[in-house]
């Protein structure tokens, strides 16, 4: 089994792109995002196996409440498809890199988005036996991305990819600093969570640099990005509700407190999406890169937490491949 080093923002990212980046202060030259590209860490796959075939699972696994345990669950039913598009969207550009490096992220991430869908749907197919309708909401995703797939130019499906992956990022970052919101999930599927979650943030910037190599225009990735963000929260909100209906939990007298609490964690302005509100808008910066939000230090201190020498996930780690940059003569 192959183990990384802890990263450090100093190996991560040159100081004068992360911090004041993030502030809004720098205005990146082409030429500068080349250098965040370059200084991108390595895209480990790590072969996981979460038992989710046999271990018991919590049926409101978010804060024992249904609300917003139906939001994430929503979440994890739409993910294997999803991760299914964005490995087709990126693979599309492959052959036209011609940059070793990249490539060697580009398997890297192709391997991690696999490995989030299997672990996802071995979770989905535990709630499915709790009589969550996950298999129906899977089949209706898996027909709406093909017809995207087929409709869409590559371009795009590129672009939405790269949208999509910038939410990942930043909702995988809010929950990460955010210990009192790791404390709300039931453990078995908080490991599953913060583990997708660190994943997203070491590839946050994969798609996004195929997407500025190979097509690069800034008024696409923009404007992608509108409807995208109109159609994820409605998708989503719309599973919410349908799993909710489906369960019951509304229905229930006396609840409305804590439905509205739910409803408050996931859609309030000290809500999942009102934290992230800011970073989604730096995304409309001409100039912006995925590293100007510097994560580094705090996904040192994850594959710390998770895979280090008493990692908490070590157990369910089966293998760890580091795709190899190859050489060129």
């Amino acid at each position: 089994m192959s183990r990384l080093p802890p990263v450090t923002s100093a190996t991560a990212a040159p100081p004068e792109f992360t911090h004041a980046a993030h502030k809004g202060n720098v205005t990146l030259r082409p030429d500068h995002i080349a250098t965040l590209r370059e200084h991108n860490p390595t895209v480990p796959v790590r072969h996981m196996d979460f038992g989710f075939e046999t271990a018991p699972l919590t049926r409101y696994f978010y804060d024992n409440n249904a609300v917003a345990t139906a939001f994430f669950l929503a979440f994890s039913a739409v993910i294997p498809q999803g991760e299914r598009f964005f490995i087709h969207s990126v693979r599309q550009y492959r052959d036209q890199l011609n940059d070793p490096e990249l490539e060697a992220r580009v398997t890297g991430f192709i391997g991690q988005e696999a490995m989030h869908g299997k672990e996802h749907d071995a979770a989905n197919a535990a709630y499915e036996k709790m009589g969550y309708p996950i298999g129906r909401i899977d089949r209706s995703v898996r027909e709406a991305l093909k017809l995207l797939a087929k409709t869409l130019p590559k371009p795009a499906q590129l672009a939405f990819t790269v949208a999509l992956e910038h939410y990942t990022a930043i909702i995988a970052e809010d929950v990460m600093r955010r210990e009192a919101v790791q404390q709300k999930f039931a453990p078995e599927i908080g490991a599953l969570i913060l583990w997708h979650m660190m994943e997203e943030t070491e590839h946050k910037a994969v798609a996004f640099d195929v997407y500025d190599k190979c097509v690069g225009s800034y008024a696409l990735r923009a404007g992608v990005m509108v409807p995208t963000t109109l159609a994820l929260i409605a998708a989503l909100a719309n599973l919410q509700f349908y799993l909710l209906h489906h369960d019951g939990a509304l229905r229930r007298p006396g609840q409305w407190r804590a439905h509205l609490r739910g409803f408050a964690e996931v859609y309030g302005p000290r809500g999942l999406f009102g934290r992230v509100l800011p970073q989604l808008l730096d995304y409309f910066k001409p100039g912006f890169h995925p590293n100007h939000h510097d994560t580094e230090e705090l996904l040192a201190r994850f594959r710390e937490k998770f895979f280090g020498a008493q990692g908490e996930l070590n157990a369910q780690l089966r293998k760890t491949v580091l795709p190899p940059v190859r050489s060129v003569a």
